[in-house]
């Protein structure tokens, strides 16, 4: 007999908790805590007994007897989901990459939000166990794809969790009979209600159905079981006897062509239904043409990547996606298994529960860094350079109008069953993907504009303008801002209620699992006009350019010229080294393509860099994934902008934002660099008068460093006022613009403050 003072923690919790009613199919009397998944019994279970996702509440209508079986149906999907877990280890083990916690913890902590929530809006007076409410509150958001979780602690038995499910589910039934609705309300409820605390917490339980759902996905096949409730995988599916792709079986995936027009990104207030706060707030922004893939990458498409050794070449990869690729020793995606030795390259597929040949013609399963690494092979493939959509783009592609209204939002208007009917892989309409060529197409013919799969984006998850954390849970949105999540649009099989809307702006750490997939735009010529080409190689060329790419030698008369950002980065560390100040935390306002950014962080500091112009920053990010960047040199072709090194510790990052209206969510810098050899910004007064007016953004003591043509000390001191002390003032020279064989040089007025 094994002493259990030898087992792993999970071990042990898995021989202490053990409990034969988890073996099999539950017993649905005791297992159920809501309400049964029965036909006539349970909102949204069909005929066959299967369930699916009711349409998202429409609040200016929607009546106290509809929000009931709206939470009816997600609480009864969560503990259908938990039903497929077979025994105490699937719910104590970890999970493999052990990022995240045991599946015990998921199946309480959507309990625990409910009254948490509550609480906070005060729609519950006490806690209903505070214990189970403290542990199985905070998830867990893993800063890295090497920052384990050893989840050592001792954890609930699945009993007790039931039992606490049960009391909780009582509760909140009693709270939503009490609570006034619209037709109590006379009006819409709005985000100022209390009811909208019921609403967030029912979400929340829908958010982690998905979240959850790759957990289960990710686990040992022998530790799960489809239950009977539970939607199957969609039956249609192109296999082959091989488990190789074959012709007839991987879906023709060409490119169309979406109107540009503008895109106005963000939920209005009076839209009427739930939204998270990182969906409201706004901004426009005017899109040319563009073309995109018509639809999602199928497994088939994905298959030749893997088969030319796409994983094994550093040069497709990010330089965090590499790092990631190597840790984890990957060599295709995850939900693949393979049927024979490496080099055969023959696969099935893992399901949610169920091991199937693999459907060659359904979208591939792959997180961000294997997004980004296929784009850039398909651009080798092709000789056209491939990317993944930005959010304005998804906007536009999603063939929405200008003002999207209830009528042009589907999963307000269907439920899951209506939607399988139409086509439309959402709600759970399947329990699975299904084939990428499918769906009704948009009037420009694309499939999958919502649903089947999320598509990754090019886009970090960021606020919008007038973004306002809601009070109910003020930390849902903004410890993910900051350029370290991804955002994920347009839905998959899986999402029901607000995940499913037009107006979901979802996000995930780039190297975590998600059901998404990968949606290609082709790039940058469609995105980027002359004028703005021929900045762009200015900007690179004044930021990157060696003596070499600029003057054809390096013993050039004027290469002292060239490199003004690591002068101005040197000269900004002697200050703040003179000062006393460490500046961890730096700025870099109107950043172009983020040469000084770069330059600043050869010490080990983290650098944001904000500029107005998507296609500089679309060039700054490109050059921080590990790619050059190319750019033009009159009479000299195009050399190649190469990323300076980082310094151990050291981090870059770029945001899309005006950089006299900085974002308040980036927080409090130790450092401000404002650097233009173009002079693009003009009045300086508007860019650094907030500067002299707040604390908020640049810290009390912290330094100033602003290297603009025409811009002498004295001038910046009617500006800057009481609030700085000059520390020192000079020149420098920055090569600007090269035509032929002729050179502008601009000299550059520096000068460097300290924040009183």
């Amino acid at each position: 007999m094994t002493s259990t003072s030898t087992l792993e923690p999970w071990e042990r919790n898995a021989v202490k908790h053990s409990d034969e009613r988890l073996n099999g199919a539950r017993d649905p009397q005791w297992w159920y805590t809501g309400v049964r998944p029965e036909p006539g019994r349970c909102p949204g279970v069909a005929e066959s007994g299967e369930i699916r996702a009711l349409p998202l509440p429409d609040l200016s209508v929607c009546s106290r007897e509809e929000v009931l079986d709206y939470f009816d149906n997600a609480w009864t999907l969560h503990e259908v989901l938990f039903a497929g877990l077979k025994g105490a280890e699937a719910f104590y083990r970890p999970p493999d990459h052990n990022l995240r916690h045991p599946m015990i913890f998921y199946y309480g902590h959507t309990t625990a939000l409910y009254v948490n929530k509550l609480r906070v809006s005060g729609l519950l007076d006490a806690p209903i166990d505070a214990y189970l409410e403290h542990v199985l509150e905070m998830g867990v958001d893993e800063n890295s794809w090497d920052d384990m979780s050893k989840n050592d602690m001792v954890w609930p038995s699945v009993s007790e969790v039931k039992d606490y499910r049960a009391e909780v589910y009582r509760t909140v039934v009693g709270i939503i009979e009490r609570t006034p609705f619209a037709p109590d309300l006379g009006r819409p409820v709005t985000m100022d209600d209390q009811a909208w605390a019921l609403l967030l917490a029912i979400e929340h339980d829908r958010i982690h159905l998905e979240t959850s759902s790759v957990l289960i996905r990710e686990m040992r096949p022998s530790l799960v079981e489809r239950p009977a409730a539970w939607p199957a995988p969609s039956p249609l599916r192109r296999t082959t006897e091989t488990g190789k792709p074959e012709p007839g079986s991987v879906p023709a995936n060409g490119t169309v062509t979406v109107p540009g027009r503008t895109a106005r990104l963000g939920k209005p207030q009076s839209f009427p239904s739930y939204g998270w706060d990182s969906a409201y707030g706004s901004r426009r922004q005017e899109l040319p043409d563009f073309e995109v893939a018509r639809c999602l990458v199928s497994n088939g498409e994905f298959h030749g990547f893997v088969a030319d050794g796409g994983y094994r070449r550093p040069e497709l990869w990010s330089a965090e996606g590499e790092a990631w690729r190597r840790f984890r020793n990957t060599k295709w995606p995850r939900f693949w298994v393979p049927t024979g030795p490496t080099g055969l390259h023959a696969f099935r597929l893992r399901t949610l529960f169920d091991e199937i040949d693999m459907p060659w013609d359904w979208p591939v399963v792959v997180n961000y860094h294997e997004a980004k690494a296929f784009a850039a092979w398909r651009s080798e493939k092709d000789g056209r350079e491939y990317r993944l959509p930005t959010e304005a783009e998804y906007f536009l592609l999603r063939d929405l109008p200008e003002r999207p209204g209830v009528a042009d939002d589907v999963v307000m208007r269907l439920d899951g069953a209506q939607l399988r009917e139409t086509g439309i892989n959402l709600g759970l309409a399947w329990g699975s993907e299904g084939p990428v060529d499918h769906s009704p197409t948009t009037s420009q013919g694309l499939h999958d504009a919502g649903g089947n799969l999320w598509a990754w984006s090019e886009d970090t998850f960021n606020p919008l303008d007038g973004f306002t954390p809601h009070p109910y849970y003020e930390d849902f949105s903004v410890p993910s801002y900051g350029g370290q999540h991804q955002l994920i649009l347009g839905g998959a099989y899986i999402s029901t209620g607000e995940l499913g809307s037009i107006w979901a702006r979802h996000f995930y750490r780039p190297h975590f699992l998600q059901q998404a997939g990968i949606r290609l735009v082709v790039a940058p010529e469609s995105t980027t006009d002359g004028g703005a080409r021929a900045d762009i190689d200015r900007a690179l060329l004044g930021q990157y350019g060696t003596a070499e790419q600029v003057f054809g030698r390096a013993g050039h008369p004027l290469a002292a010229t060239v490199g003004h950002p690591d002068r101005l980065a040197r000269r900004f560390f002697e200050a703040a080294d003179e000062a006393g100040v460490e500046p961890r935390r730096v700025a870099d306002l109107a950043t172009a393509t983020g040469g000084l950014a770069f330059s600043l962080a050869g010490r080990p500091i983290e650098v944001v860099g904000l500029d107005d112009r998507p296609a500089f920053v679309a060039a700054a990010e490109r050059l921080a994934e590990g790619w050059d960047v190319g750019f033009q040199v009159p009479g000299r072709g195009e050399p190649h902008a190469r990323r300076p090194s980082i310094a151990p510790g050291g981090d870059v990052s770029f945001t899309l934002a005006e950089a006299g209206r900085p974002p308040a969510s980036l927080g409090t810098f130790d450092g401000v660099v404002v650097a233009d050899a173009f002079d693009r910004l003009g009045d300086a007064a508007a860019y650094l008068r907030p500067l002299a007016g707040s604390d908020t953004f640049l810290r009390a003591g912290g330094l100033l460093l602003v290297a603009l043509p025409r811009a002498s000390a004295a001038e910046l001191a009617n500006v800057l006022g009481e609030a700085f002390e000059l520390l020192s003032e000079g020149t420098e020279p920055s090569l600007t613009k090269a035509d032929g064989h002729r050179y502008e040089i601009t000299d550059l007025e520096v000068s460097i403050w300290r924040k009183r």
